[in-house]
């Protein structure tokens, strides 16, 4: 098994919506954050990576709610490397309450990228990442996910200068918040998101007009996809609410 790293969160009341259960995007800023600090420990952070002209790209992302933890709640969260093999890595995390209970559960997938050519790098050429100790190829997360058919909703936003990370571009968990957003008030007021699948396709900048499309494929079902300004597909999201 590989290397697993934990850290004690307390969720704080701006992480939390009106009912004081934790946000969904909430959980996913854990677990960058988490991943990050892992990365950092083990040498192979953002120093290393801009050294070697490295980055991660995620590319697809699958997180399960079981239950949500409340305001002021402390909570575990966990991660470890599940896959390594060419170019592809799996990563899991967790969310789990003071008994030890999951509420959370998201596997990732990434792709290593080389930032000057911006192609895929193979993994073992860096012996670094074994500090991972992660010697499994890992399972694919999902297969994909179709684009919509109709358009039954939909809102626009700016990208602005606080939606872009230290990457220059909009952090991942942005989408998700726009996916949310799209959805009707009243879906959102009295349910509570269940699972997410996201497929990051393309990259958004400072100045972008995106756009949120989404469809009702049943009831607490439904499918998103974010686009430019020139009608390219950014991102895709499939929701189930419960």
């Amino acid at each position: 098994m590989s290397l697993v790293y934990q850290e004690k969160k307390r969720v704080a009341c701006y992480e939390s919506d009106f009912t004081e259960k934790m946000l969904p995007t909430t959980a996913m800023n854990y677990f960058q954050e988490a991943s990050t600090n892992q990365g950092n420990q083990l040498g192979l952070g953002g120093d290393y990576l801009k050294e070697n002209n490295l980055a991660w790209f995620l590319v697809k992302y699958c997180i399960h709610f079981n239950d949500y933890p409340h305001y002021q709640d402390e909570v575990a969260v966990t991660t470890r490397a599940t896959g390594m093999e060419k170019f592809c890595a799996t990563r899991r995390f967790t969310i789990e309450d003071a008994a030890g209970t999951e509420k959370v559960v998201a596997d990732t997938q990434w792709l290593l990228i080389n930032r000057e050519s911006e192609k895929m790098e193979r993994i073992d050429e860096h012996p670094e990442m074994a500090a991972y100790e992660c010697f499994e190829k890992g399972e694919p997360i999902f297969k994909k996910i179709s684009k919509i058919n109709q358009i039954d909703l939909e809102k626009s936003f700016s990208v602005r200068f606080l939606d872009i990370d230290f990457n220059k571009h909009v952090n991942h968990v942005k989408y998700l918040a726009w996916a949310i957003e799209v959805l009707p008030l009243e879906v959102v007021k009295t349910k509570v998101l269940s699972e997410a699948k996201i497929v990051y396709k393309a990259q958004c900048f400072y100045g972008d007009q995106v756009r949120a499309l989404g469809e009702q494929l049943a009831e607490n079902h439904y499918r998103v996809d974010i686009v430019n300004q020139d009608d390219l597909v950014m991102c895709q999201l499939e929701l189930i609410l419960k």
